[in-house]
């Protein structure tokens, strides 16, 4: 679950090392919490290496609840049937393809929509659920008349 764990931390990194980082090298911590790695860690990429070392010092620098919020979210990731799983890696790969401003509005719109009260984010979220409904009507009645014409 930790091996998910960081990688799912490390999904906006972007870094990679000019040469591999030896295990040896690793701060007591990061080797601690990347022991499951350390049989395969000259195998693995400077790439890999950096971006594991990088999740696992987001691990470290957690606190209790980010970790145990952490590991929810991994749990209810785990929950999720296949497709909606598949579906949610094709958003975010999108997401990733946006430029940086627009994720960085994307991501500031998301804080202001969980810091609203439970009733206040049902509203808008049904809000926006008839707002697309109302759309899609209306893109169909005008395929529509496109036809008939």
């Amino acid at each position: 679950m930790i091996k998910f764990i960081l990688c799912a931390l490390l999904a906006f990194a972007n870094i990679s090392l000019a040469s591999a980082l030896p295990w040896s090298e690793l701060a007591k911590e990061e080797q601690a919490v990347l022991k499951q790695f350390s049989g395969q860690w000259s195998q693995l990429s400077s790439e890999q290496q950096e971006k594991l070392q990088l999740g696992a010092n987001r691990w470290i620098s957690m606190n209790s609840e980010q970790r145990q919020s952490l590991v929810n979210k991994f749990d209810q990731w785990q929950q999720l049937p296949p497709q909606q799983q598949a579906q949610l890696n094709k958003k975010f790969e999108q997401f990733k393809k946006l430029p940086a401003k627009q994720q960085q509005q994307l991501r500031n719109t998301h804080q202001r929509f969980k810091q609203l009260s439970r009733d206040k984010q049902r509203k808008l979220m049904d809000k926006f659920k008839k707002s697309k409904q109302q759309r899609q009507q209306k893109q169909n009645r005008n395929q529509s008349r496109r036809r008939n014409r």
